[in-house]
């Protein structure tokens, strides 16, 4: 079954296939553990340090599986936080990044997060992507931590007025603020 709040279940499928083999050619320094933790792990340390996806990119060609050109466009918008998962929509999650400076419209790979989580109000740190023309979470997602009411009720109100002002972005990633 396709749900609305997730991408066409085949361009899931190639976006998971290209991305999850990109991310296991990027080298990592923590100890093997579960799958999911070395791509989140891979994922982290792409975004730390850009100049590591262009080794892995060699290293795909020489096995004779390039990254699909799509996926490494996504890849070069990877932007990875802890955000504020606030609500639903009946299309998609509504995040919100850390200061508040924008919130995005975002779809998910397979599975809608609050399938995932059983609700919203929550801190998660994950990777977003902008994957053809929508932006994306990228499936490695960790719980960060729930927020109480009193925080629930600010991050809404704080999604309304990026929405108002036309900070909800559904199809790019606004470039990261400095702290």
């Amino acid at each position: 079954m396709t749900h609305k709040k997730c991408i066409d279940p085949a361009a899931a499928r190639h976006f998971l296939g290209h991305y999850q083999n990109l991310l296991e050619s990027i080298p990592i320094t923590k100890p093997k553990a579960n799958v999911v933790t070395q791509l989140a792990a891979a994922r982290d340390a792409l975004h730390a340090d850009p100049a590591l996806l262009q080794p892995a990119l060699a290293h795909l060609q020489n096995l004779g599986s390039p990254c699909a050109d799509d996926v490494l466009q996504a890849v070069h918008t990877l932007c990875v936080d802890n955000w504020i998962y606030v609500s639903d929509t009946a299309t998609h999650s509504q995040f919100l990044e850390p200061k508040g400076a924008a919130a995005y419209a975002t779809k998910t790979l397979t599975t809608p997060l609050k399938e995932m989580f059983g609700s919203s109000g929550a801190v998660l740190s994950c990777g977003l992507l902008v994957f053809q023309g929508q932006v994306i979470c990228d499936g490695l997602v960790r719980f960060v931590a729930w927020l109480g009411p009193n925080y629930r009720s600010s991050f809404k109100e704080q999604l309304a007025a990026c929405r108002a002002q036309g900070r909800l972005y559904r199809d790019h990633l606004q470039p990261s603020t400095p702290p």
